[in-house]
């Protein structure tokens, strides 16, 4: 690992847990067994050590999705991989990063809290939400061809309800230690796909999604 690549991953290490204000250059610097100018030859301020880690958050992200969804076969797989992907990149995350384990994070919280703050943030984080909103469409038209999903689902509140439910897991998991999400992912995919699937039963009633009305999924919060 080069020491940019220290850097970075000791930036994201404070960034995730003690929060990007309680976070100074020196930590980074002591973190890393360097000298705080030398911070400066790769990157120019704590600010542009902030954007590069979300940058790395989410280019990593998108492009383990797009891997995983596209390996799955069925919509049905390619939803459980679609949570899998988000749900063990959290979980490799801490582990990347070095973290002890003692202190829970969650990549999601801290993209969010610096979405409105600064724009090119805001910019990029807007692109992460289309296009793994472009993904999850994707999977359900397939799946509406297939006739394996609803031909009546609003695809739109489908994607906003799938994308709430793993960022609201996380989060959960996060700060409600009873929480496993190992425990129960399989019930939650059991779950959603119920939602998704036509009723063979017509003496059944269908499963609606959550009315969100109308909101930007990279302003859903």
């Amino acid at each position: 690992m080069t020491t940019k690549d220290r850097i970075l991953m000791a930036s994201l290490k404070f960034f995730l847990i003690e929060g990007y204000e309680n976070t100074t250059l020196s930590m980074i610097a002591d973190a890393v067994d360097i000298k705080k100018p030398s911070i400066y030859y790769h990157f120019k301020s704590k600010e542009g050590l902030l954007f590069h880690s979300i940058y790395f958050i989410l280019n990593t992200l998108e492009e383990q999705i797009t891997h995983s969804v596209t390996r799955s076969n069925t919509p049905k797989e390619q939803l459980e991989s679609f949570f899998e992907c988000i749900f063990d990149f959290n979980d490799k995350l801490s582990l990347m990063i070095g973290n002890d384990c003692n202190n829970s994070i969650n990549f999601i919280t801290m993209i969010q809290l610096h979405s409105n703050r600064f724009k090119e943030l805001s910019e990029r984080i807007n692109q992460y939400y289309e296009k793994i909103s472009y993904i999850l469409k994707d999977i359900l038209t397939q799946g509406q061809k297939k006739n394996l999903i609803k031909d009546a689902l609003d695809k739109d509140m489908a994607v906003i309800d799938i994308i709430s439910r793993i960022e609201g897991l996380i989060a959960l998991s996060t700060v409600y230690k009873t929480v496993h999400l190992n425990n129960i992912r399989n019930q939650l995919y059991e779950n959603l796909w119920l939602n998704l699937a036509p009723q063979n039963n017509p003496q059944k009633k269908d499963r609606k999604f959550f009315n969100y009305g109308p909101i930007s999924l990279g302003r859903k919060w």
